[in-house]
């Protein structure tokens, strides 16, 4: 018995330095976007943001009807397509990573990719 409260004693007072020592802070992301408007339709939106990804060595990791999003280490790429009347589509490119030139070069290159 003696051994079981010792080490509950034990395990409340580190419990009670973990709640007085601050955490870890870490700095947000920084978040980027651009868009553009294209002469296609929603499909052809998607097949060319996987090809975008794919090129800049990003793994298409979710997809669904309107948007495709990879990421790698240190970034994370979100490509949305809406489709306006008459196969017109607006593509959002949405990149968010910690490093800022790693964003707005990643940025730059997918939307050089449309």
């Amino acid at each position: 018995m003696a051994l079981a409260t010792y080490w509950l004693t034990v395990l409340v007072s580190g419990l009670g330095l973990a709640a007085v020592t601050p955490g870890v802070q870490a700095s947000p992301p920084g978040v980027y976007y651009a868009w553009q408007v294209l002469a296609m339709d929603t499909a052809q939106c998607l097949g060319q943001a996987q090809r975008a990804l794919l090129s800049q060595g990003l793994a298409p990791e979710q997809n669904d009807a309107t948007s495709m999003a990879g990421r790698s280490d240190d970034v994370t790429a979100v490509l949305v397509c809406v489709e306006n009347p008459a196969d017109i589509t607006t593509v959002m490119i949405i990149v968010a990573s910690e490093d800022d030139d790693r964003a707005l070069a990643l940025r730059e290159a997918l939307q050089l990719a449309f």
